[in-house]
């Protein structure tokens, strides 16, 4: 992974403007934004992302074939 140093001290700003609050990334690499964001949606509301997700997926499948 490129930079990934760089990438695991990058952190989220504080709403002031002061010193970091939270790392963005872990030390593997992992996107802690991302998780953060879906431990702060219901069950339900994951599933409608992911179906969201799939459908997006579906149609640009569909269009490829198309051309």
């Amino acid at each position: 992974m490129e930079n990934t140093k760089e990438r695991q001290e990058e952190r989220e700003p504080h709403p002031s403007g002061e010193e970091p609050l939270l790392p963005t990334y872990s030390e593997d690499g992992e996107d802690l934004t991302l998780i953060r964001l879906m431990l702060s949606l219901t069950p339900i509301e994951r599933l409608r992302m992911g179906q969201r997700h799939a459908n997006s997926a579906r149609r640009l499948q569909n269009a490829r074939r198309r051309e």
